[in-house]
């Protein structure tokens, strides 16, 4: 993928912003007006109006990063704490999707450990923009150590976003998401292929 340029200082950053945030407040909205004012909040309603807070949460750090450059520190984890992490921040969006959630490791691999957290950042990001494509089904990501590097994969897929190719169509629906996976794509060295209905994103070694 090849980044926009200096996305941080555009006009483009300032307008996906403001569209994702007063989603946002539709989506805190809508959790309030399907629940009875005058009784606590069920379960169910309780979990999704965590679950969009948490979506707020996401949307100031993309900001933050695309707008002052601020990349969290690179570092490394064991494979079982890794996929926790990447359950962790999936949790949201698969309460949100009513969507299961599957991580595996495909391959047992070298025992190396995974690059983290931008890694696992990028793989929720990536999920955010097919989950509507792939819900009420079950979203699966397989990862596996591949001599070249760190791949992902999310099996029957839907293609890749019109504004995730190198080169978008000027009517590509853009947002906060997609500007953030273009960015940090480019910082990673990271590849993303459509391969026979399965997204493959790659993270190269050093």
């Amino acid at each position: 993928m090849v980044s926009d340029g200096p996305v941080e200082a555009s006009e483009t950053l300032w307008r996906t912003a403001l569209h994702d945030f007063n989603n946002l407040l539709a989506g805190i909205q809508g959790v309030l007006d399907l629940s009875d004012p005058a009784e606590p909040l069920s379960p169910r309603n309780r979990l999704r109006l965590e679950a969009t807070l948490e979506e707020g949460r996401n949307l100031v750090a993309m900001s933050r990063a695309l707008a002052l450059g601020r990349i969290p520190d690179a570092g490394q984890l064991p494979w079982p704490e890794w996929r926790e992490g990447l359950l962790r921040r999936l949790e949201p969006l698969s309460v949100l999707f009513k969507c299961p959630v599957e991580v595996v490791l495909a391959e047992s691999g070298d025992g190396r450990p995974w690059p983290a957290p931008l890694l696992q950042d990028w793989a929720v990001a990536l999920s955010r923009q097919i989950l509507p494509w792939v819900a009420p089904g079950a979203l699966r990501i397989e990862a596996e150590v591949a001599p070249e590097g760190w791949r992902l994969r999310w099996p029957d897929a839907p293609p890749i976003p019109p504004a995730l190719l190198p080169v978008p169509p000027e009517d590509a629906a853009r947002n906060l998401t997609s500007l953030w996976l273009r960015s940090m794509g480019e910082r990673l060295g990271l590849t993303l292929e459509a391969r026979e209905g399965t997204l493959v994103a790659l993270l190269p070694k050093d």
